[in-house]
């Protein structure tokens, strides 16, 4: 092989592997997304994830110390601080 074929093969296998990234990224992106943004809860999420209304849930922060912070006047829940204070809250016999 001479230094053009060389070269050449060299260019192709970085095209491909520049484009592969592309693709597993453009597949990739939505899920990480999710992921990443799935354990934080504005307060209709948090309303949900704990089966209660929208006023329980305040209440839930004055009287029983509910885990929150505020962002730019909005209330919002770390999905693993709810799931400690949760733990903590259960009953076991």
């Amino acid at each position: 092989m001479d230094y053009k074929t060389v070269d050449l093969l060299e260019a192709i296998r970085a095209d491909i592997k520049q484009e592969l990234r592309e693709e597993l990224l453009a597949v990739l992106q939505p899920e990480i997304e999710r992921q990443l943004y799935s354990n934080i809860f504005d307060i209709s999420e948090a309303c949900r994830y704990l089966k209660v209304s929208d006023k329980t849930v305040r209440r839930m922060i004055k009287e029983d110390g509910l885990p929150h912070f505020w962002q730019r006047g909005q209330i919002f829940f770390q999905q693993n601080s709810l799931n400690r204070w949760i733990s903590k809250k259960e009953v076991v016999k």
